[in-house]
């Protein structure tokens, strides 16, 4: 996992994204969306975006949805509530790709 200083030049928000892996093999590559970063036996954050191309597997690091930033969210649906206004479409690695240049 990479400080959020680090992080920062590639992410927008870091409160919510979390950035790991900068050696190529190290981080997730295209189609893995959704897979889990576990540090020390905890899921801490959730494959989201790569700052290059989708199967860009590069030594860039790769972004993750905090978990901690969505467990009001995740508590609050796994105690039978509303899931809100969940889009159907996240934005593509490529908008996000042009979103951080």
């Amino acid at each position: 996992i990479i400080p959020d200083d680090e992080c920062g030049k590639y992410a927008i928000d870091t409160d919510v994204t979390l950035c790991a892996g900068t050696e190529r093999g190290k981080g997730f590559c295209g189609g893995d969306n959704g897979a889990p970063l576990i540090s020390n036996g905890v899921v801490v954050g959730i494959a989201s975006a790569l700052p290059g191309e989708v199967n860009d597997c590069s030594e860039l690091p790769a972004m993750y949805t905090r978990v901690s930033h969505l467990l009001d969210y995740i508590n609050d649906v796994v105690n039978g509530g509303s899931t809100g206004n969940v889009t159907d479409s996240p934005p593509t690695n490529e908008h996000i790709a042009e979103l951080i240049q």
